[in-house]
């Protein structure tokens, strides 16, 4: 790894902070919004449009969590996937899924032109390409299917990457832009007649007609969860999907050397790359790299390596900008859009296996005609009650925590005897006196100690070593050192630890860690 990158999002690093105020007192409107990620904002103008009135009520920042930490491609080719669903869901469930992406792509330039966002959008062809020719064939009957539903597919080899592939989809009229910079700027466009948006105000509390925060409350008709996640229980969505983190990397790149697409690898390991002009002027790529488990210290040290030794060999490219970023695959493949159970309830967007920009546009989509009353031809689909927990996904949470615990246990192993142990720089999940500790010391030789159980579903957490975080296995969390939740579905912060009054120098118990 590079010594020089810097552990944040570049996106987030080059775009201006968003300024909204802290949801304080108590508001009516006719929609909450908890979130301010893609699926938020897109959906919030849309309601507006519609004259209705709307609050955003954002944990961080507006556009500051995973839409900010995605490579922002805008593009209804995502990999090898309208095979698969047709296998799953038959050619009307293929096609349902493109429309609904090409319908979230264009949405996406519409909003950006009509309220004149400045987000670098660049019009690009997108590529899924193969270097090994028994993927060819893998090729060929997506690209067929592709254009059989509509799409902008072709079969090439003449992809304007450095290396000679096997076999590449081409799919044009695709684009890219700055999410931090779209994000903030649409939802810059919502405050005003009754409508509101609030950041730094985590929601703690909810049910289906209000929402509140440490310091106020939002009444509406509709809530939506529009967080990535739903949070604590809400549709028992953790039980449907599962949690996976990508490498991102970006670094500077000469000019002869910006390939003119964006590009995506089908066979593992996993490469994805696209171009982005700084501030600065200069040309930047943006990498991702394959997919690990949270909290798999030697995984995530293991893809980082991989997607920074590609960089360098094909482009010349050496990372300036270091981070992470989390998805969530689906059970069958589809991801969950509408109504958080058959009994109404909240009305939810999530699952869309890292395919979250144009996914997201459409799930707004899709929710504002929920709430209109209008029929959309694609929540067939995206139905977010068509998995039943109870009846599909016993053996599947069962694998998901077996997993877990595996991976954590196998890192506790190698963890330091004691507190006083712990090197500047290193993180450990301790157990002190009968309780799961997450310790890391910082290079000033602070402390910081928190409980490693999980305040979702008292898993146990793991360490994120680039963005230092402490991660949960299981349904993919994500803690501050301070024990602040960055995402849930976990919506209580971790209970500080006071390591001076129990440490104690006691030594770690060797049994495996309890991941439940």
């Amino acid at each position: 790894m590079s010594d020089e990158a810097r552990n944040i999002s570049y996106w987030i690093d080059t775009a201006p902070a968003p300024v909204f105020p802290m949801l304080e007192g108590e508001i009516e409107v006719d929609v909450a919004i908890v979130g301010g990620g893609m699926v938020g904002v897109t959906l919030a103008r849309l309601l507006k449009d519609e004259g209705l009135t709307v609050a955003i009520v954002e944990a961080r920042t507006v556009g500051g969590e995973v839409t900010g930490k995605s490579t922002a491609k805008i593009t209804s080719q995502h990999n090898i996937t309208y095979t698969k669903l047709e296998r799953k869901f038959g050619e009307d469930g293929a096609r349902a899924y493109a429309e609904a992406n090409e319908a979230g792509l264009k949405l996406i330039l519409r909003l950006a032109v009509e309220n004149g966002i400045d987000c670098d959008i660049e019009r690009k062809p997108a590529f899924t390409y193969t270097l090994d020719e028994k993927e060819a064939g893998t090729i060929e009957r997506e690209a067929g299917l592709a254009i059989r539903l509509g799409l902008p597919a072709s079969v090439t080899r003449d992809t304007g990457l450095p290396f000679a592939v096997a076999a590449a989809m081409r799919w044009d009229d695709q684009a890219q832009f700055h999410p931090v910079k779209y994000a903030a700027g649409l939802a810059a466009t919502i405050p005003g007649g009754g409508c509101h948006v609030f950041q730094n105000s985590r929601v703690n509390d909810w049910d289906p007609r209000k929402i509140a925060t440490e310091r106020g409350a939002v009444k509406a008709r509709h809530v939506v969860m529009a967080t990535h996640m739903p949070l604590g229980q809400t549709g028992l969505f953790y039980a449907e999907a599962f949690p996976h983190i990508h490498p991102v990397i970006a670094g500077r790149v000469e000019e002869g050397r910006v390939p003119n697409g964006m590009y995506i690898k089908v066979e593992q390991p996993r490469h994805s790359v696209r171009s982005h002009r700084g501030p600065d002027g200069q040309m930047r790529l943006v990498f991702a790299g394959p997919a690990f488990k949270g909290g798999h210290v030697d995984e995530e040290r293991k893809n980082f390596a991989e997607i920074e030794r590609f960089a360098e060999e094909h482009f010349g490219v050496r990372a300036e900008h270091r981070w992470t970023n989390e998805d969530y695959t689906p059970m069958d493949g589809a991801p969950f859009v509408g109504w958080s159970s058959s009994m109404l309830g909240y009305l939810v967007a999530t699952g869309f296996n890292a395919w979250g920009i144009s996914n997201g546009a459409a799930a707004a989509i899709m929710i504002a005609d929920i709430i209109a009353g209008r029929e959309n031809p694609w929540l067939g689909l995206y139905d977010a009650t068509r998995i039943k927990p109870v009846a599909g996904a016993r053996e599947f949470v069962k694998g998901n925590i077996e997993t877990a615990s595996h991976l954590v246990g196998g890192y506790m192993a190698r963890r330091p005897k004691s507190f006083d142990t712990l090197e500047r720089g290193k993180a450990a999940v301790l157990k002190i006196g009968g309780d799961h500790v997450a310790a890391y010391r910082d290079e000033e030789d602070r402390l910081h100690a928190v409980s490693a159980v999980c305040t979702h579903m008292g898993c146990i957490l793991g360490w994120n070593e680039t963005d230092r975080t402490w991660d949960c296995p299981c349904h993919g969390s994500r803690f501050e050192l301070s024990g602040e939740v960055l995402h849930g579905p976990a919506a209580k912060r971790l209970e500080p630890f006071a390591a001076n009054e129990k440490s104690g120098g006691s030594s770690p118990d060797q049994e495996p860690p309890r991941v439940d």
